[in-house]
């Protein structure tokens, strides 16, 4: 019998609250600039109307999609091979992506900006990404204190959710990013890209291709071989433990994602195809597997929220 995860459901209500609210802000944006260009002002942006009406009906789709229920919450065969299958899909709609914005720049400056510049598309989507997967993380470690007696497993999410939001003072330069601020001089020395960073300055800065490959595969390697360990665990833990242990597992079929970070992560390590694949396309893995990271929690959970029978 299939079983059903309440918090899919709401997660599923979230997304379309999401997509409403950046739908109605592209909306009012919109409305503004009309009025600005009546009266004179900066002429419209198309590309906000456009992304009023994508998400408009992203919002639409999603408030009546089963298929998402099913992707979110439902626990059977048929909704692992939809997951399966999303992964898949979603990997694909991040090539095709890269694949559309470098072939419609002029040259790879026009896409560098576009992509990787101050607000570029890539560094908020990072902070953005980063911002929920500390949220998910520290929330997992509550949901854990709370079921289990040990402390230990919920300190440790806990602390992860303490790294990643390291990581994402990291990636916004700890507020240089947002209040533009002079990176302090002995830093600035020090630093390859002249800002307030640690993982720029240059002993770091020299070594960070490779070092990124190697964590990206270790990163992988865990993902892989987890589950197999997770489910030797699971024979020797009570039902309710064994659960437990369960939703801590990664996803097995998480595996694509992690395989293309790597991959990239080697490319540019090595220069291979550096005709293609740029230095700075490493953003892009950093974004991919920050997301795969906040899926990974988000599954957890749901999978430790409250269940119910399917009708």
């Amino acid at each position: 019998m299939a079983v059903i995860y309440t918090r899919g459901r709401g997660l599923k209500t979230a997304i379309t609250r999401l997509f409403v609210v950046i739908a109605a802000a592209s909306l009012l944006t919109v409305v503004v600039q009309l009025v600005s260009t009546a009266s004179g002002g900066s002429s419209l942006d198309l590309g906000w109307g456009v992304l009023a009406g994508v998400t408009t009906a992203v919002a639409i789709w999603a408030a009546r999609s089963k298929w998402l229920l099913r992707l979110l919450s439902v626990a059977d065969p048929l909704a692992h091979q939809v997951r399966s299958r999303a992964v898949w899909g979603l990997l694909a709609l991040v090539v095709l992506l890269v694949v559309a914005l470098k072939t419609g720049s002029v040259d790879r400056d026009a896409y560098k900006n576009l992509v990787f510049g101050e607000g570029g598309l890539v560094e908020w989507s990072q902070v953005l990404v980063l911002v929920l997967a500390t949220r998910a993380a520290w929330l997992i470690g509550t949901d854990l204190n709370a079921r289990l007696e040990e402390r230990r497993p919920g300190r440790l999410f806990q602390i992860g959710a303490g790294f990643l939001a390291l990581v994402l003072m990291e990636e916004l330069a700890w507020g240089q990013v947002i209040f533009s601020w002079r990176t302090p001089p002995l830093l600035n020395e020090i630093n390859a890209q002249n800002e307030t960073t640690l993982h720029n300055i240059e002993w770091f800065q020299d070594r960070l291709d490779v070092g990124t490959f190697f964590a990206t595969l270790g990163v992988l390697a865990v993902v892989v071989l987890a589950p197999r360990w997770m489910r030797a665990l699971t024979k020797q833990c009570s039902e309710p433990m064994a659960a437990v242990t369960r939703a801590l597992t990664p996803a097995s079929y998480s595996w694509p994602l992690f395989l293309a970070v790597s991959a990239l992560a080697f490319f540019i390590a090595t220069r291979t195809f550096s005709d293609v694949i740029l230095n700075r396309d490493q953003e892009w893995g950093e974004l991919v597997l920050y997301a795969s990271i906040y899926l990974l929690l988000l599954r957890t959970r749901v999978l430790l929220g409250p269940v119910q029978d399917a009708p």
